[in-house]
């Protein structure tokens, strides 16, 4: 097996590679960084949350 340089996939990349590999540890945390790396989205009324959430499931790939 070939391990892929994390630093060189794109988020998309590296997602679908975590995906098909979940034995890899290292990929998945290095995953995990990126996501815990995002800035937070703090939801003060019920319309903000519908509208994030909205806007999540939009953006979301598609499953296959």
């Amino acid at each position: 097996m070939t391990i892929p340089n994390y630093e060189s996939l794109t988020e998309q990349e590296l997602r679908d590679y975590v995906r098909r590999n979940p034995q890899d540890e290292d990929a998945f945390q290095h995953y995990l960084n990126i996501i815990r790396s995002r800035p937070s989205v703090l939801c003060a009324t019920d319309e903000e949350f519908e509208a994030e959430l909205q806007k999540r499931i939009n953006s979301s790939p598609q499953q296959t």
